[in-house]
């Protein structure tokens, strides 16, 4: 649920990808990915006790307000991201690697409320680790043949990039646009280390009731954490991610000499 964000930025790049005998790969659709991962589990975390609390507890024989109750509507609302990471996998045939990160992150939000011992503070945490683990590894990829960039923005799904890489060798700018990436690459792993900080401060201030004492009122504090974190956290990491974009477009521009037709890839242009 942490890396959501991640989603965010991922999806809103293009719905389609390309792969290497130009054969056109479906790729997640945005909304349902929303849905899935953010509506439907607010959503139950919210209101399942109101919703469905009563009948639940008349199955178990216990009162509404238990905490059997609350760890099946907990467990039911990590549920539906975890089987939506699975269903695109079977669907495309295709590890999505910030599927990957959603269907851990749900699992530790799971574990967290309901294994004994869970506390906010680790939840805190736990939100905190997975945007920052995120920006250690696109650092590192400054040291690989595909910077983090790459995956992000700089790829065939989006640019032509065999034409601008042939105008940046008769450039002789090569030198000069691989230094732009790092840039863009610094940009991104800012953009996590951003989204750690603010996830923290908001779990911090909104998730304050321990599990074992209200796990209902867990749930809830989980839920709102969840709505209120795409203005908080997603926001500011797109709009961080939107000028990296116009940074590599323009760089493009500069240091290929190509408009912005000529750098688009023609599968896009069709």
């Amino acid at each position: 649920m942490a890396t959501k964000f991640v989603d965010h930025v991922c999806n809103s790049k293009i719905m389609l990808e390309i792969d290497k005998s130009n054969k056109i790969e479906p790729r997640e659709n945005l909304f349902v990915n929303l849905v899935f991962n953010l509506a439907i589990p607010i959503l139950i975390l919210r209101y399942g006790n109101d919703w469905a609390g009563e009948k639940i507890a008349s199955l178990l024989g216990k009162p509404p307000n238990s905490t059997s109750v609350a760890s099946i509507i907990l467990a039911v609302a990590v549920l539906f991201p975890v089987c939506y990471g699975i269903y695109d996998y079977l669907r495309r045939e295709k590890i999505n690697f910030f599927s990957v990160l959603g269907i851990i992150s749900a699992l530790l939000t799971g574990g967290i409320g309901l294994v004994p011992g869970g506390t906010v503070f680790m939840f805190a945490l736990k939100e905190t680790a997975i945007p920052f683990v995120l920006s250690i590894f696109t650092i590192y990829t400054l040291k690989t043949p595909k910077p983090l960039v790459k995956l992000f923005l700089y790829n065939p799904a989006i640019f032509d990039v065999e034409k601008i890489q042939s105008h940046l060798s008769t450039n002789g700018t090569v030198s000069y646009f691989e230094k732009l990436l790092s840039k863009c690459t610094w940009l991104i792993a800012g953009s996590f280390v951003l989204s750690a900080f603010l996830n923290f401060l908001l779990a911090r201030f909104i998730v304050v009731t321990e599990p074992f004492v209200d796990k209902n009122q867990f749930n809830e504090e989980v839920g709102a954490m969840m709505f209120w974190s795409f203005p908080v956290i997603s926001v500011p990491c797109m709009i961080i991610s939107a000028y990296t974009l116009w940074l590599l477009i323009k760089g493009v521009k500069n240091y290929a000499g190509l408009d912005m037709d000529q750098i688009i890839g023609s599968h896009l242009q069709k």
